[in-house]
């Protein structure tokens, strides 16, 4: 088994947006626990965050890859893993403006990323499914409990910008997802940048 997802996580490895995601988890000391669960059928992954109370899930929560397909092919597994460590990054983007709220004398960077923040994600996902009534209004209603949720829209956006989907998984109007992974990472460069801040250098 850890032969087999070393190979999945060097295929997606590969891509530049898993990159810019795993700095900036890196980064936050966030980087979740990635598990092959081959007894699971029913999806192709999940990511478990972090409950209260709950000592079996470490704070940067816990990817799961189920068993599909054997894993006989890494690239079959990428999207599912770029999937799975956008709901982790999530996570991280609403702790760390949270984090943010709290802190007096905020720079300018750190404002911009708060204030893009609320205007893609918001409190509790609420501005995502508006966001993505921009792109397509018809489709953010008809997906609003699920596909354009504030859950699951992001990662979707993601995975579905960077890997092309089967006729029958192709749920959003072309534009969609890539409109709204492109939002997605320019908030998450600003991020970054922010995040760069609190990392004191090194000595020499």
């Amino acid at each position: 088994m850890d032969q087999i997802l070393s190979r999945i996580l060097q295929k997606v490895s590969e891509n530049p947006d898993y990159q810019s995601i795993t700095n900036y988890l890196r980064s936050r000391s966030a980087t979740p626990q990635v598990l092959i669960n081959p007894q699971a059928t029913s999806t192709h992954g999940t990511f478990t965050a972090p409950l209260f109370g709950n000592p079996n899930i470490p704070p940067a929560g816990v990817v799961r890859l189920n068993n599909y397909a054997n894993y006989s092919n890494p690239s079959d597994i990428a999207p599912t893993v770029l999937h799975e460590m956008t709901h982790a990054t999530q996570m991280q983007l609403v702790n760390q403006y949270n984090e943010l709220k709290q802190k007096p004398n905020k720079t300018d960077l750190e404002k911009q990323f708060m204030g893009n923040f609320e205007k893609i994600i918001g409190e509790q996902g609420s501005m995502i499914n508006p966001q993505i009534a921009k792109f397509s209004p018809k489709f953010a209603e008809k997906q609003v409990g699920y596909r354009a949720s504030g859950d699951e829209a992001l990662a979707f956006a993601l995975e579905n910008s960077n890997y092309k989907n089967p006729p029958d998984k192709s749920y959003a109007p072309p534009h969609v997802d890539p409109s709204f992974a492109t939002e997605l990472m320019l908030l998450l460069d600003q991020a970054q940048r922010v995040q760069n801040q609190q990392i004191p250098p090194q000595g020499r």
